[in-house]
């Protein structure tokens, strides 16, 4: 007999499961995907002590171990899920995936949070001692976990880096105009015309963080406009792509406020649809912000070369990385 699927009460069981995995690394070995050669990556490691290492394009076996993780998450977890494809394509099957989805995207996170917490944690791998859980408490032990300062601090390092000409009004972002009086002391001390950079986070754009010129210290500055908080990065970029497809100004509050009305009276037809129409609403809103910001990371690239080729000690510093992992 099959058990309904109660996210809330997954929820409360999940949160007593230990998952002792916190800290800042030392090194971040990544390949060459847009996401991750983009300035805000290496802004972010830069600031948290972090060696960020490239591995030569189009060589996954310098990184086998992560390629054979992903491998035993897909066929442990993934392909079980209502709606897999199976890793292949699937006409020759009589079979459709979108037809059987029926999760959103918040219940396959939970649902991969669940995987993580009791399965992938507690079960050992051949040829090691114990399970990751166990392997980690043996490895802190030895070596301390590196933690920042404060929670502030762990923020404007993560955050998207992003620069404005700072104008008598403040700055603007995506539309967003961002004010305040310390902003305004800062504008009287600075030349005309001078660009400022600030941290974004992208799961709440109500208040960015701006650098001060010449100094390493953030001002604290909350968006004016008024809209629904808090508002993600997606979420907006989403709105204004409405608004354009409706012929109406991503510049003028007033046309955000209608596309965004228009956005939630799509996504609002699709619940009371079905679960299904709803996942898909969702799926087609994640796909289209994050194409967007995919375009926005290419813009950043400028200046940005990953290696082409390995050190000379690339090899052996993979190798040293990943031998015991």
């Amino acid at each position: 007999m099959n058990t309904p699927f109660e996210p809330s009460e997954l929820r409360k069981a999940l949160d007593a499961v230990p998952w002792p995995a916190f800290g800042i690394m030392d090194l971040l070995v990544v390949d060459n995907g847009l996401d991750l050669t983009a300035h805000g990556v290496q802004d972010s490691c830069t600031a948290l002590g972090i060696d960020l290492l490239f591995a030569p394009p189009r060589s996954p076996w310098y990184k086998g171990v992560i390629e054979r993780a992903g491998g035993t998450f897909n066929t442990r977890f993934i392909h079980w899920l209502p709606g897999t494809t199976l890793g292949r394509p699937t006409g020759d099957l009589d079979y459709d995936g979108k037809d059987h989805a029926a999760l959103t995207f918040e219940d396959f996170e939970l649902l991969v949070e669940q995987y993580i917490r009791t399965i992938h944690n507690k079960t050992p791998r051949r040829e090691k001692t114990g399970s990751p859980v166990r392997r980690w408490l043996s490895g802190i032990a030895q070596w301390p976990v590196r933690l920042p300062i404060s929670e502030d601090e762990l923020d404007a390092a993560c955050a998207l880096t992003h620069d404005a000409t700072l104008r008598p009004t403040g700055l603007t972002f995506l539309g967003l105009q961002y004010q305040n009086t310390e902003l305004g002391t800062l504008w009287n001390r600075v030349p005309d015309g001078t660009r400022v950079t600030f941290k974004v986070n992208p799961l709440n754009l109500k208040t960015i963080k701006v650098v001060v010129p010449g100094t390493a210290e953030f001002i604290s500055v909350d968006c004016v406009n008024e809209l629904s908080w808090p508002r993600t990065l997606s979420y907006h970029v989403a709105v204004r792509q409405t608004a354009r497809r409706m012929g109406l100004s991503t510049k003028e509050l007033r046309d955000l406020a209608l596309a965004e009305a228009a956005l939630k009276r799509t996504i609002e037809a699709a619940a009371m649809k079905s679960k299904k129409a709803l996942r898909r609403a969702q799926a087609e809103l994640y796909r289209e912000a994050q194409a967007a910001e995919d375009a926005e990371a290419a813009n950043d690239l400028a200046d940005v070369v990953p290696p082409s080729g390995a050190d000379v000690d690339l090899e052996d510093r993979l190798g040293k990385v990943f031998a015991d992992a």
